[in-house]
């Protein structure tokens, strides 16, 4: 077997092998998009849009002013927003409102908007630290006899206050709450709470209770307000938590927490075929794991070496995290709606399963982008979209290498901007929101009037100076880098002899499949005219590259033979241009009886085994003179080195 077969072979078997994987594949993806259906409605988004308008958008009195929960600043317009739009928004007692009571809603018809239920009841909850949690200066020790510093773990207050009675006075700690992530800092379980009720009139007795002892004070951090809807019309949930941060420094920080999710998952026809196509994906995982665990046996260390391999490993460990994801969630969600269903007047933490239901719903949205991008790993077989990817991989290197030099002027930006403009600029509070401020100005989302404000002589110098280094070098170098590797890779692939094509092999075994199915002889997809000898360039070509001829090859070929690419090549075109490549002289032409055979038209005639032989004198004549080069070269090093140390 010669070089070019094996490689021939190898290459038909490699094909095969990545046809079969593509296949199972293409199935693979089908099923994760299926699934994907499953996890966002339509309805989400308008839920979670009427809840927002409800108890954020919609304007509240507080103290003869009109306002919006976002516009919160005291403890005073806390308890305006508790006692007016909380308590209206959570129950909804008459039909229309209550200033006309016309009519007044049944015990089954009270729920938010009319239509969605609270499953148990509300809970207010607040985070207190201590007040020796910071110390004080000497000089201000006799001024300041109280201190209340940030939250942290270790300042916590847990003595009881107030009346000193109940769970909303005394230190509870939690066991199944989670930690939330606010503005200021991320708080722990535990805490004061009170539960409220599930009528108007005890919530307001409940708030007005709280507000008169003082329940706020001074190391208050954080209040959270708790409740979770069901929504039987569209299976939907929605889990809101309402966030009031006190921070060290005064003022109120809200924040409002909204998670619609669907946790009965499996409820109509489509939710089954779902499951169905879930249970299949773990199943593909499980196949995709052994097929890995394979693939490092046999490659070992090549294996590690291969930037698709760690594409697989991330869509393994995505899966699996996915799937476990989704049967923890199922059986601890059905627990606590039994639970729900039985104590009716409890408070029941749903904000666990919100988080849990952003994870999952993040693990299968980057299962299913990674597998979007493997995608490009079997498009690469092809000649035209392969050139992405041999341009990526070429350029790598120095793309990374340039990124070195980016990532310094672009962080000495940031950080330049973080110092100068912090302390008054929103879009500059702290490091990573100034990085991704600067990333922003790249793309033209930019408030110039607002760095101008915070200094007028460095931030029109700090705002031309990002632009031009920025804007106009670094990034048109990235362009340039990667313009210049794709001519080089486009001419490369110009010159490269073809080789067989994905689309070409898979349709080589579908018409040797239906072959052997006896659906009709074997035809080749080519349509083939009635005279042999009529064709067209595009045809000749297709013939050339089949024979492993490059494109610049054929092109040299047409140019030798004139040949016409609007014209169609007729019988004696075609007869002359093979006597030619022979070297045999065609009927018609005078051939002398000694020197070099001519044509009608003067040109010397060439035997192709000449050709061939003047070829290969040709290349070993290059080796010679390139060894020649190399030899000078190193002669001119040496003689460069004898003057320098002669001098």
């Amino acid at each position: 077997m010669t070089t070019e077969m094996a490689e021939e072979f190898d290459r038909e078997y490699y094909l095969s092998t990545t046809a079969r994987e593509s296949i199972i594949f293409t199935v693979f993806l089908v099923n994760l998009s299926i699934a994907a259906l499953g996890m966002v409605y339509p309805a989400m988004f308008f839920m979670t849009r009427l809840f927002k308008q409800e108890f954020v958008e919609t304007l509240f009195d507080s103290g003869g002013y009109k306002i919006k929960f976002t516009q919160i600043r005291s403890a005073g317009d806390f308890w305006a927003f508790a006692e007016n739009r909380l308590v209206s928004g959570l129950y909804w007692d008459y039909w229309y409102d209550e200033a006309t009571a016309i009519k007044e809603t049944g015990p089954h018809d009270k729920g938010i908007l009319f239509e969605n239920k609270l499953l148990g009841v509300p809970r207010i909850r607040q985070i207190k630290v201590r007040n020796d949690s910071c110390p004080i200066h000497p000089y201000f020790k006799r001024t300041f006899l109280e201190c209340f510093s940030g939250y942290s773990p270790r300042t916590i207050d847990t003595a009881p206050f107030g009346p000193g009675t109940g769970t909303a006075w005394t230190y509870t700690p939690f066991t199944v709450s989670v930690a939330v992530t606010g503005r200021v800092a991320r708080y722990g379980d535990g805490g004061y709470y009170e539960k409220l009720s599930k009528t108007s009139n005890e919530t307001l007795k409940i708030l007005k209770n709280l507000k008169q002892n003082l329940w706020i004070t001074r190391g208050t951090r954080v209040v959270f307000i708790d409740f979770t809807t069901y929504n039987p019309n569209v299976n939907l949930f929605c889990v809101v938590k309402l966030m009031f941060e006190f921070p060290p420094t005064g003022g109120v920080i809200p924040t409002a927490n909204f998670y619609t999710l669907k946790l009965l998952r499996y409820a109509t026809r489509f939710d089954y075929v779902i499951l169905a196509c879930e249970v299949l994906h773990f199943c593909f995982a499980v196949f995709y794991c052994a097929e890995e665990i394979r693939e490092i046996m046999y490659d070992k260390w090549k294996y590690f070496k291969r930037f698709w391999s760690y594409i697989d490993q991330a869509i393994i460990w995505t899966s699996f995290l996915y799937s476990g994801m989704s049967i923890y969630k199922f059986i601890i969600v059905v627990q606590v709606l039994m639970a729900v269903e039985q104590q009716p007047d409890e408070y029941f933490g749903f904000y666990r399963f919100g988080l849990w239901e952003v994870d999952t719903r993040n693990y299968q949205a980057v299962t299913l982008f990674l597998v979007y991008m493997k995608i490009f790993k079997y498009l690469s077989f092809n000649k035209t979209m392969g050139q992405l990817n041999n341009t990526l991989r070429k350029c790598a290197k120095d793309v990374l290498s340039f990124s070195v030099m980016f990532m310094l002027i672009f962080v000495s930006f940031a950080q330049l901007g973080y110092l100068i403009f912090g302390s008054q600029v929103a879009e500059f509070s702290a490091f990573g929101t100034a990085m991704f401020t600067l990333l922003r100005t790249i793309l033209g989302d930019f408030d110039y009037s607002e760095i101008e404000k915070a200094h007028r002589i460095l931030a029109p110098l700090y705002f031309l100076l990002f632009i031009f280094l920025v804007f106009f070098v670094l990034l048109n170098m990235f362009l340039a880098i990667i313009n210049d590797t794709y001519s080089e890779v486009k001419t490369e692939m110009a010159i490269a002899p073809d080789q067989m094509q994905m689309a070409e092999f898979c349709r080589r075994g579908y018409y040797n499949f239906m072959r052997k199915c006896g659906c009709g002889k074997y035809v080749h997809p080519v349509k083939v005219m009635q005279n042999e000898y009529n064709a067209t360039m595009e045809q000749i070509r297709g013939a050339l590259k089949k024979c492993g001829f490059s494109d610049m090859d054929i092109d040299m070929f047409f140019a030798r033979y004139n040949i016409d690419p609007t014209a169609a090549v007729d019988e004696a075109d075609v007869s002359k241009l093979v006597q030619d490549l022979l070297g045999k002289p065609e009927e018609g032409v005078n051939r002398p009886q000694g020197g070099t055979q001519h044509t009608a038209e003067g040109v010397p005639l060439v035997a192709i085994e000449d050709f061939v032989a003047q070829q290969e004198r040709l290349d070993n004549i290059e080796k010679v003179m390139a060894q020649i080069a190399e030899k000078l070269d190193a002669l001119l090093q040496k003689l460069k080195k004898l003057e320098g140390s002669k001098t």
